[in-house]
């Protein structure tokens, strides 16, 4: 059909946290999808900030900052707003990102990262970070607070200091536990869209078990990149699609790839 657009007819759950889900959301939607929105997490500060303070104040005292996440940027800067530490003082320090879209919210406060690694995800900034010396170096790694261990041991076995501090926290959405049931009891869903493993986490621990589990497993998982797709696969579902991009737009395009059978 001429102007049909390559999600025409697709049904998509987006599972983001509610401030972040509208980028997907309208991708899918420009592509002709109708993204249904169902928030599975939500973001919170840390209940105590004494120990990022503290960090955040002797910022000079760092070789390098650390960011993987655009939540950890925004929790961070912010937290330096308030407390009054000029920014000034994060953009003389080398500044290494897992991606894009980290990268352009640090350049939204006016930090420039070093280089982007070819992988987006930890493995593909460690393999970065070991082209240059990490021995002797002390980095800041601002991050939530369950987080995979993977990058700070890998720094640490190499003779490299990591600071964690812990910036916010992800919580399950357990209030909306409700409306994903009614999404799932109604809709017939061609994809579920996973940003994180724990967007995957929470969605099969509120979509209920028994025949509801049964069902949901069938739908085919969208994961933004192998991490999420380990996941998933952990947690039972039986159809999985992995974005070889672990990127916004490369979710969508894995989509797209999958529905006209490219991937």
């Amino acid at each position: 059909m001429p102007g049909k657009k390559p999600l025409t007819g697709k049904t998509i759950l987006v599972t983001r946290e509610v401030s972040q889900a509208g980028t997907l959301s309208r991708s899918l939607d420009d592509r002709g999808a109708r993204a249904v929105v169902c928030p599975l997490i939500a973001f919170s500060p840390p209940s105590d900030w004494a120990l990022v303070d503290r960090c955040l104040e002797k910022l000079s005292a760092y070789d390098g900052l650390l960011f993987t996440s655009v939540n950890a940027v925004e929790f961070t800067f912010r937290r330096m707003e308030e407390q009054g530490i000029p920014l000034e003082n994060a953009r003389g320090i080398a500044t290494y990102t897992v991606g894009p879209a980290t990268a352009e919210a640090l350049a939204s406060w006016g930090v420039s990262v070093e280089r982007l690694p070819d992988q987006y995800q930890a493995e593909g900034l460690a393999s970065l970070l070991e082209q240059e010396t990490v021995q002797g170096k002390r980095f800041l790694f601002p991050r939530a607070r369950k987080a995979r261990e993977w990058l700070p041991r890998f720094l640490e076995e190499r003779g490299a200091r990591v600071d964690l501090a812990v910036v916010y926290e992800t919580r399950r959405a357990d209030e909306n536990a409700g409306l994903l049931r009614e999404i799932l009891g109604k809709e017939k869903l061609d994809y579920l869209a996973f940003t994180s493993s724990s967007t995957v986490s929470a969605f099969t621990a509120l979509a209920g078990s028994g025949p509801a589990k049964e069902a949901w497993r069938k739908i085919t998982a969208a994961c933004i990149g192998e991490i999420t797709a380990a996941t998933a696969r952990t947690e039972g579902f039986l159809q999985i699609l992995t974005a070889p991009s672990s990127t916004i737009p490369g979710l969508v395009k894995a989509i797209e790839d999958h529905v006209e059978g490219k991937g």
